[in-house]
């Protein structure tokens, strides 16, 4: 299995299901999330499912960007950085597979917003919500827990590098 994992081919197949998969899932949210909204939880604490068109990055950070400047930044900028990403990722894979993985799995995850940003005039679709008491997160979807996750390993790694511990 291992030996599977290392694999560059075996990658470039996850990164399309992910990515066909994340698509999806948002061809559905953009269907049955126009006039309807969904809660699964507790009182304390429970999942908003509600459609939300986000113009800007992380939290609808330049939203209010003029739109020559939000397309640079989040069109071409985004999309070098996803390539460049991939690049690495795929050429590190069986040299340092954590950190590889972590870094295709960030680039997946912009790779998907943007396409969202290519063909949805600009924005993203989000979806999920979750609550803890009074305190909430921004709409998300999955290509950004594929994003938090790559950088919460990449910086679990390198905090255990810094102690030396594998």
């Amino acid at each position: 299995m291992e030996h599977v994992m290392r694999n560059r081919l075996f990658a470039v197949l996850i990164g399309i299901v992910f990515i066909a998969f994340d698509q999806l899932v948002k061809l559905q949210a953009l269907h049955s999330l126009q006039f309807d909204s969904f809660r699964f939880g507790s009182s304390f604490a429970w999942l908003d499912i509600a459609l939300s068109l986000n113009p800007g990055a992380f939290l609808s950070l330049g939203a209010g960007l003029a739109p020559g400047v939000k397309q640079l930044i989040f069109i071409v900028g985004v999309g070098a950085v996803v390539c460049w990403a991939v690049w690495w990722a795929l050429s590190h894979w069986a040299q340092a597979p954590r950190k590889a993985a972590a870094i295709y799995f960030i680039a997946l995850g912009g790779a998907s917003n943007l396409i969202d940003r290519v063909f949805r005039e600009g924005h993203v679709v989000d979806y999920l919500i979750l609550n803890l008491g009074s305190v909430h997160t921004g709409v998300f979807n999955l290509a950004d827990i594929a994003i938090m996750a790559g950088a919460a390993v990449l910086l679990v790694s390198e905090f255990r590098n810094k102690r030396g511990v594998n």
